[in-house]
């Protein structure tokens, strides 16, 4: 990869985290800079993308972040929530392989993309997924970016409505 485009897609990752935050996006550092590093990886046409090691290094910082974060207090509480989340994950799981099924009834996507598509799970998982099964990465990156902009942008929405509702 070319370290001229690898700076700009950083580049335009950080200036797109200052104009979410100006802008007032929810969760700003994450939405702004998928959409900056998404316009420049469009305006560069295609030819921009982070190596294998950006992705593995950006999912260790998060997974430490997380890590950090959970204490005793968390753990006593992990057990009241083990049993219904447990059901919720596997209803969920089940709902996006059904929404595969269909999705692949109804276009022209393969019964592979539409499944990995639809169920839930992270970008660089999914991805990983079914490249290794020989799908097509690419637009199962794209529906988990889709999803992710639109959890990110109606969560704050949600979080408001549930608080009125209680």
């Amino acid at each position: 990869m070319d370290v001229l485009l690898l700076l700009g897609l950083l580049g335009a990752g950080i200036l797109g985290a200052a104009i979410g935050k100006l802008a007032r996006f929810p969760f700003w550092p994450l939405s702004g800079a998928i959409l900056g590093a998404a316009a420049f990886h469009l305006a560069a046409g295609g030819a921009a993308s982070v190596p294998w090691w950006w992705s593995f290094g950006a999912q260790v910082l998060i997974g430490t972040v997380v890590g950090a974060k959970l204490g005793p207090a968390v753990l006593r509480d992990f057990r009241l929530v083990l049993l219904p989340g447990t059901v919720a994950v596997l209803a969920i799981v089940a709902a996006g392989v059904g929404l595969g099924f269909a999705l692949e009834s109804v276009s022209a996507l393969s019964r592979l993309e539409a499944v990995f598509g639809m169920v839930p799970g992270g970008v660089g998982e999914m991805v990983a997924a079914v490249t290794t099964l020989h799908g097509n990465s690419a637009l199962v990156a794209g529906m988990h970016l889709v999803r992710l902009l639109i959890v990110i942008v109606s969560l704050p929405w949600l979080v408001r409505l549930v608080r009125r509702l209680t």
